[in-house]
């Protein structure tokens, strides 16, 4: 990937880890930029999309111990978003407080760095299926997004509790787009006339993100031997992707609608895993 970003500091377990992988809706404001899910003449072009190079200075190692040391062959590649804002830094801090491993094993943020946590071969809890060998035998991948977005109407709308337990109340701006946490965000955003899980608007996942996912994906084709065909019912809960069936899926495969709405199926990314195949 030909993007302008800083190297950051390579911490000193990258060589052993880095070296693995190679081996009722308001109306909208005038201002707000809104993509309609519906098929476009316009799409990105995937076709000159390779295997990550493992010395792409996107490619950054965290310092990052919880997860499990431990060999597993892989099936799957599901994918995940996070539900935060710029950075990793929060998303490393939740996972911290959980006992067990809870990890992905790449977040990809906005601008398509790759933040690789652990190797591919290891693993860590990401699906919550209550099956660990699914966990084992997967590689998450997570995307920094906000998910599911509300969109303010000028009207009084809770966005979860206050620290002492009481609704957090906030008088919502008409046209403004929300997060779950009640912050007002200005992000390029995806529109479900239809509702997909519980929401009609999601923040967009970037061109960049989706080539750095594209570019894992073939990586890991090429490793693990992942198959790459489309997964036309991977959008909700699907036996196949719980019986553990070789492919590329979605948290969403796994999860029903009120536990998870990571991914979305936003036209660019569909486009994108249904043009992988013609590229191996």
């Amino acid at each position: 990937m030909k993007l302008l970003r800083t190297l950051l500091s390579i911490f000193s377990k990258k060589e052993e880890i880095i070296e693995d992988v190679k081996a009722e809706i308001p109306e909208l404001a005038q201002e707000t930029a809104v993509q309609e899910n519906k098929n476009e003449d316009f799409m990105y072009d995937w076709s000159n999309l390779k295997p990550l190079n493992t010395s792409d200075p996107d490619l950054v190692q965290v310092d990052w111990i919880k997860y499990y040391k431990v060999e597993w062959p892989k099936d799957q590649v599901v994918l995940h978003h996070t539900v935060s804002g710029p950075g990793i830094q929060g998303d490393l801090n939740t996972w911290k407080d959980f006992t067990s491993h809870i990890a992905t094993c790449m977040i990809v943020e906005r601008d398509g760095k790759i933040n690789q946590l652990f190797s591919s071969k290891y693993w860590g809890y990401h699906l919550g299926a209550g099956k660990a060998s699914l966990d084992q035998r997967s590689i998450a991948l997570e995307l920094d997004n906000w998910g599911g977005l509300f969109l303010g109407d000028g009207n009084n709308k809770q966005f979860g509790k206050n620290a002492d337990g009481t609704p957090r109340i906030i008088k919502t701006m008409q046209g403004k787009f929300y997060t779950v946490y009640g912050s007002v965000v200005d992000v390029p955003v995806t529109h479900y006339p239809d509702g997909f899980r519980g929401y009609y608007y999601y923040e967009s996942y970037t061109y960049e993100q989706l080539r750095a996912i594209g570019e894992l994906i073939l990586l890991w084709n090429e490793r693990f031997g992942i198959p790459l065909d489309y997964k036309e019912d991977m959008w909700d809960v699907s036996q196949k992707a719980l019986s553990g069936e070789k492919g590329v899926w979605t948290h969403v495969s796994y999860r029903k609608p009120s536990d998870k709405q990571d991914c979305h199926p936003q036209p660019e990314l569909i486009d994108l895993l249904k043009y992988l195949n013609k590229l191996v």
